[in-house]
């Protein structure tokens, strides 16, 4: 029996929500994944630069939350975000990575679906992050 290439997407990213749920109850183990995503992301800019921004704000926010620096992100874009990182930090996903140019591309299609997803919240984040690097003094 064949599963179809849909098929297999679902399959792999609802694995990962899966996961997502039980890391984001283990400090250990989510700064264990962001330490490998920030690594990926680096050693793939050139092949991910369309959503290289996109995921390094998703991993940043889910850094953010671990250390308790920013707590307004609900729980099912935490989910998302993490379910989203650990499909990329995963080389055997549905197309797996080895593969030229195809092997991220599923990567990019299931980081866009949950930037789409969690557009408020990024877009929350994001001000958090330029009001905290650029504090109001004008008091």
């Amino acid at each position: 029996m064949q599963i179809n290439s849909q098929t297999r997407l679902d399959r792999y990213i609802f694995e990962a929500v899966t996961k997502a749920g039980t890391l984001l109850n283990d400090r250990r183990a989510l700064f264990s994944l962001i330490g490998s995503a920030s690594a990926k992301i680096e050693s793939s800019s050139g092949r991910i630069a369309s959503i290289k921004n996109d995921l390094a704000t998703v991993v940043e926010l889910l850094k953010a939350w671990a250390r308790g620096e920013y707590r307004e992100v609900p729980w099912s874009t935490l989910l998302l975000g993490t379910g989203a990182v650990i499909y990329f930090v995963n080389p055997f996903d549905a197309i797996p990575d080895i593969l030229p140019a195809a092997g991220l591309l599923d990567d990019a299609s299931v980081i866009g679906f949950v930037l789409a997803a969690a557009k408020n919240d990024i877009v929350k984040f994001r001000n958090h992050k330029t009001d905290a690097a650029h504090p109001d003094t004008t008091d």
